[in-house]
């Protein structure tokens, strides 16, 4: 009798489970990646809209940002400075001025002020220092 050569029908059958069971790992994989890379996009967007109002309020005068620590009720970590913040919105980016002495909130001193842009729905924020004698 002949010796057939190739593969049989049982050999090939096993060998397509065996790819097949070795792609599923990697087609998760996959889509996790894909996944993670568009989660990667949006905070990166994000990180640059709260850089961009940042760079906004930082391009006024000392004396502007200064003057927003004393409107009522300013002055202080959690007070919003309706004037410089966005307008209302589901993607509303809020500024917080208050003066700073080096080491704590104060009232007297007036060469320094803090800025903090956040997201008003919480998260990521940015704070700077800002003096009046640069």
């Amino acid at each position: 009798m002949r010796r057939q050569r190739g593969f049989a029908y049982v050999e090939a059958l096993v060998a397509v489970v065996l790819v097949a069971m070795a792609l599923v790992p990697a087609l998760d994989a996959l889509e996790s990646a894909s996944l993670n890379s568009q989660a990667l996009a949006d905070a990166g967007s994000r990180d640059a809209q709260l850089r961009a109002k940042m760079e906004e309020v930082l391009s006024k005068p000392f004396a502007t940002l200064n003057a927003e620590t004393y409107v009522a009720g300013a002055n202080t970590t959690t007070a919003v400075s309706a004037a410089l913040s966005d307008a209302a919105g589901p993607t509303r980016r809020i500024v917080i001025v208050y003066r700073w002495d080096g080491t704590a909130l104060t009232a007297g001193d007036v060469g320094l002020v803090r800025v903090r842009v956040a997201w008003e729905s919480g998260g990521l924020g940015l704070e700077v220092l800002r003096s009046q004698w640069f």
